[in-house]
Parts: C-alpha cells; structure tokens; sequence
C-alpha cells in the first residue's frame, strides 16, 4: 500500500500533532464537510486553477495551491441583509426603500472596508427587482435552511460568479478562511480528478459545463458582487498519499457520464455531489481495507421490506463491518511499526526508548518531548499514539463513514433500531444515470452495480452468504424483486415480458425519443 511522505514546505502551523488519518487518506476528510460542501469547495479550486490556466493540471505531486474568491459584497448581500424585508414591510415610495437599505446595509455588513451599495440601484429598476432576486438566491442556498453563521453559507454554484470559500468574519472586520466547512475535502476531490486517467476529458466537460456556459442565474450573483473579489493569500497544504487509485478513475467516469448527458449543468450538478459522496466513502473504506489486507469492500443493501428479513440483518452487520475498519487501519498503521527491521534495532540500543522515539517521530511526527520524556517502554510508546490516534480519529474522520452514507442516501435506521444499507430513491436515481448508457438487461444492472461499487442486491451477487448458510437464495431474490418494482414506479424501468426487465437512464431515453 502506498503512502507518499509527508509534506514539509506549506504545512500549517496548526497542522495535526501526529501524522496518521493524513498518511492514509490525505489531508483531509472531515464529516463536517458533507458531500454538498465538498463539491463546492472543488468548484472554488477548479475555478481558481481556470483561472491560471491550469485546471485538473496537477504538476508536482501535492502542490496545490490557489487563490480562491471571496464575493464578500454577495454574500452579505444574500445571506446577511436582514433589511430588505424590514424596508418592503414598510408603504414607502421606490426612491424612500433604496435609500433606507442603503443606509442599513453600509451599517452592518461584514468584513467590507468601505461598504458601498449604491451601484446596485442602477442594475434593478426597482427595488422590488432587487429584493426579488435576493429571495430566489436565498431560496436556492445549498443546506439554506442550516443554522450556520451567514459567512459559512453558500448559494448554489450556477456559474463562477457564485463560487466562493468557506470564511470567519469577525465582529471587528476581519476576515480569515476557515476549515470547518470547507475542510479541505473539496482538494482532495480535485487531487483526486487531476490524477484519474480521465482527467483530460473532465476538465474540457467541467470548464465548459460550470465556468464558461454558466446558468443564466449566474448573472443574478455578478449583479449583486459587482467587481470579483480574491483572498489575499493563497490556499496550500493539500495532501493525497496516493499517486493512482482506481476509485480516482471509477470517480471519474462516473462524473464523465453523467456530464455527458443532455441535461443542464445545474440538474446535473446533484449527481455529480452524490458520486462524489459515494466513492469519497468507498475511498475510505478501501484505504482502510488494503491497509488491513481484507476482501473488497461490499455494501449489503435491503430495498426496505415491510417486515424485518434475514437481508435487513445482513445489511446492518455489512454496515457494522465497515464502519469498524477505519479504526482498525488506525491502530495497525501504528502497531506495524512493531514489526519492522528498525523498531528491532532500536530497542536492541543501549537506549531503547530514546532511539524508538526518534523513529516514531520520523514515522508519526510524535512523540515530542514530555511524552518521551515519561515513557519507561518502547512498547508503551506505540500503546499511547494508538490511544492518542484512535481518540483524533473518532472526532471527525472516523464519522465519515455514518455521516457520508446517511447524506447520500445509502444508508437508513428506517423501520429498524439498526442503521443498515437502504438505498433512497434519489441515490438509486443517481446510480441509474451513472451505469446506464442507455438501458441494460435488470440482472447486468445489479452485476454493475456489484462490479462498480460493491452494493449487494440480488441473489447471485450475494452467492457467498447462500453458500455459507446465512441466507437463502429466495430472500435475496425477493430483494432484487423490490428493487425492479422501485425502479420500474421511478420510470427507471421498463417490462418487456414476465422474464425481461431493462433499466434505463431517463435522460438517454429522452434524447432517443
């Protein structure tokens, strides 16, 4: 398993203390960082790379660095502007409503030096124009109705004008980026891209979809921003340990179908976040299984059932199974330095606890000082960074896997005390128009999706627990069957005969009508 050394030259001074969910997935997944803000915080890096003609360009390997916009005149405009509603509740004339706001808004935006307004009175013919748009941007806000300060708020990404990082303002006008939104999931999944095999195709598909044939609602945030406003700095310290991977390509192809589709950038836009969430996990889950040297990786998924079945209990310890195994990776990427030539050697030295501290600090970046300094063990020392690591881990990337899966729509506590795999209705959307061209044989769909993703409906599929004795083979047949009765009320699915079902991808079908 691959891991590319840690990065020295742009590190955060308050970077992580010890190096080990980075060194296996990068730097970094954050479950606060949902899929939605994901996607757009790679927007907000593709659109700066654009910008210096470099997109999906990666260079030298764990280089990025980009300077991304700040739009702070749009978003107090959309997201801070209490006003607007006080001024329209009042009777007043046109003229008497620009000037009142006006007078409010230059008091209390945020994080502006000189807040001036006044060019928007020449871009609306009225005011009611103007707080017409605002209600539609506020109504159209990603996760809008979250109670996250307005600077933490974003509008929904219809073209460059409305792409913008996560920021703090603070009470005294300063502005500083934060990490806490945008964690920098939204670089990994640009990393990610710039290395799949695929990367030339995506970004002519991706610049010409998002940044140079924008939705026409794209203007409504230029009129508002006025000029474009840039961070000071630039954004580094993104890290991605693998140089290949093959969810890097899958990721990729599935992004390269679904862009393919005759559909506007916008409608696509969904789709494009919940295969960037699904195979994010999947990037997890993996990492974790090649650390730990398992079997692929298999989501077990009950289409729910109105009673409980021997496949819903299977889905739920399928779902147990792989939220274990983060942790696990977490404490053997640890403990195999037990196992290696130098940990040997270093506690055969005349100074055994000295020279494994240093090797662990080569390794992990700890210790440092007092805990060396208090450790009588070599071994004691490996005990507390698992203890430290596993503690760092359940606070944030550990909960990728429960956090991920329910936003996706993959898994489901739904008629069960247990949380299992249940795919929605929008995710088995999604992964139609993703693995069909244009249609395809019912049982070649569940290979697909087995082969793509490791999802496990249908009796063949699930072979390995028939064999076993854990499941018969008619529990997982009727499972397939639920399956095909969702998709064919989803007009996913088309019944040629008792024996032939085709899936078919919504989108393909319309454009051959």
């Amino acid at each position: 398993m691959e891991f590319l050394a840690r990065p020295t030259e742009s590190e955060e001074r308050s970077g992580p203390a010890f190096w080990i969910d980075e060194a296996i997935w990068g730097h970094r997944l954050h479950d606060e960082q949902s899929p939605w803000l994901t996607f757009l915080e790679f927007l907000t890096v593709l659109l700066a790379e654009h910008r210096e003609g470099r997109a999906l360009t990666e260079g030298r390997l764990n280089s990025l660095s980009y300077k991304p916009q700040l739009q702070l005149r749009l978003r107090n405009l959309v997201f801070n502007n209490p006003h607007v509603m006080t001024v329209r509740s009042e009777t007043r004339s046109d003229e008497a409503a620009w000037a009142l706001w006006l007078e409010k808004m230059t008091a209390s935006a945020g994080g502006i030096d000189k807040p001036d307004f006044g060019y928007l009175r020449d871009r609306f013919e009225t005011f009611e124009d103007f707080a017409a748009v605002l209600n539609f941007l506020q109504g159209s806000a990603i996760e809008g109705t979250s109670n996250k300060r307005w600077s933490s708020k974003f509008v929904f990404p219809f073209g460059p004008h409305a792409l913008f990082e996560d920021v703090n303002v603070k009470p005294n006008g300063s502005v500083s980026n934060d990490r806490r939104f945008f964690a920098r999931s939204g670089e990994l999944l640009y990393l990610m891209l710039c290395r799949s095999r695929h990367a030339d195709s995506l970004r002519s598909l991706l610049i010409s979809r998002f940044l140079e044939s924008p939705a026409p609602y794209d203007g409504m945030a230029r009129a508002l921003q006025g000029d474009t406003q840039l961070a000071r700095a630039e954004r580094g310290g993104a890290f991605l340990p693998c140089t290949e991977h093959r969810i890097f390509d899958r990721l990729a192809e599935d992004w390269l179908a679904i862009l393919n589709l005759p559909i506007p950038g916008h409608d696509a836009i969904p789709h494009l976040v919940t295969t960037a969430g699904l195979n994010l996990l999947l990037y997890q889950l993996d990492r974790a299984r090649e650390l730990l040297d398992r079997e692929p990786i298999q989501f077990v998924c009950e289409i729910v059932s109105p009673k409980k079945s021997v496949v819903r209990d299977l889905s739920a310890d399928s779902y147990q199974h792989n939220n274990t195994l983060p942790q696990l990776a977490i404490e053997r990427f640890v403990t195999r330095i037990g196992e290696t030539a130098a940990w040997a050697e270093a506690i055969g030295s005349e100074d055994p606890v000295l020279r494994a501290g240093d090797l662990m600090q080569r390794e992990f970046g700890w210790p440092e000082g007092d805990e060396e300094d208090a450790a009588t063990d070599p071994q004691r020392l490996i005990e507390e960074l698992v203890a430290k690591a596993t503690t760092r881990h359940k606070q944030h990337v550990g909960k990728i896997h429960a956090t991920w899966s329910r936003a996706v729509g993959l898994s489901s506590r739904r008629s069960s005390r247990r949380v299992r795999y249940a795919p929605t209705d929008r995710l088995l959307k999604t992964l139609v128009v993703a693995c069909v061209d244009n249609r395809i044989e019912f049982k070649d769909f569940l290979i697909r999706l087995h082969e793509r993703y490791g999802i496990v409906i249908g009796d063949a599929q699930a072979r390995p627990f028939v064999d076993a004795g854990t499941a018969d083979q008619e529990d997982f047949s009727d499972n397939a069957h639920r399956l095909e009765e969702r998709l064919a009320s989803l007009g996913l699915l088309r019944r040629l005969s008792d024996s032939c079902a085709y899936v078919e991808n919504p989108f393909q079908r319309a454009r051959s009508e």
